[in-house]
């Protein structure tokens, strides 16, 4: 039974935020963990009207009385949460932990099978970016595949792969199909972007002998242009598929884009985003 770990910000929490979570976690039927999450390294949207307003000689008062509130919010929170759960019947274990949220994160996906990331997930109150600073530091960290969810998910139809004939694009697709088999078998694509003139997609047979024992019917689409771009235009359609991606946020030579295309992707992209690295 695959472990499912699922990040929430335990400041933010709202029930919404269960949907996707119990949707993925039941198509895998797998073991889930939700991980309430409290940032310590950030201004929080209790001190920044104090801080914006600067109060001299406040600051130790301002820093208590917002540690207090927060404090009885994630109580109010995490209470919440346990009463969703029972509500909807799903079975899960809750960790509450406290410190840097992308270190946090990262140590807790060493032990899991998959996380689930909210795409619009961020700690810092303050002087964030799209995709956020957290999103992108878990991205490329991460000790396991991380699924990166939109606020609203479609039932999922499929997959479509991304490959480019490198090993960190081909573990992403073994990893995913590993992971949900079901969803390779109900439709799947292999999108290739031609790179420096080769017009033909890398080791084709060989991919095709791993991915018929999955699906006998993938497709299999070649494109050309920058790979952003194109990508962007053609899964406009495909928001209701999971796209995989290899090695986010890695050295150039083994990643599929450099760090501003993969950007761009993640900005733009509205369905659901799986990454993996080696």
């Amino acid at each position: 039974m695959k472990k499912i770990l699922a990040v929430i910000d335990a400041v933010n929490y709202k029930e919404e935020q269960l949907e996707a979570i119990q949707y993925v976690s039941g198509m895998l039927n797998g073991n889930l963990t939700i991980v309430m999450l409290e940032d310590v390294n950030t201004i929080t949207p209790l001190m920044a009207p104090d801080f914006a307003a600067g109060v001299p000689g406040r600051y130790y008062e301002i820093v208590i009385k917002a540690s207090e509130e927060k404090s009885r919010i994630i109580q109010d929170n995490t209470e919440a949460l346990r009463q969703a759960i029972t509500a909807r019947g799903l079975t899960c274990t809750i960790h509450t932990d406290k410190g840097s949220a992308a270190e946090e994160t990262i140590l807790e996906s060493r032990f899991a099978d998959l996380v689930l990331l909210g795409k619009e997930l961020s700690f810092p109150f303050l002087f964030d970016t799209e995709p956020t600073g957290f999103v992108k530091n878990v991205l490329a960290n991460a000790q396991c595949p991380v699924l990166v969810i939109p606020e609203n998910m479609s039932v999922l139809k499929g997959v479509v792969f991304t490959y480019n004939g490198t090993f960190s694009s081909m573990y992403a697709i073994r990893a995913f199909a590993n992971i949900f088999p079901e969803l390779v078998a109900k439709d799947a694509t292999v999108v290739y972007v031609c790179e420096k003139g080769h017009d033909t997609i890398p080791h084709e047979k060989l991919l095709k002998e791993y991915l018929d024992g999955y699906n006998k019917n993938i497709s299999y689409k070649i494109f050309s242009g920058r790979a952003d771009a194109v990508l962007q235009a053609y899964l406009e359609e495909k928001q209701d598929h999971v796209t995989t991606f290899g090695a986010y946020g890695r050295s150039r030579l083994s990643r599929f884009f450099n760090s501003s295309s993969a950007e761009n992707i993640l900005r733009m992209m509205n369905g659901p985003l799986f990454i993996t690295h080696p």
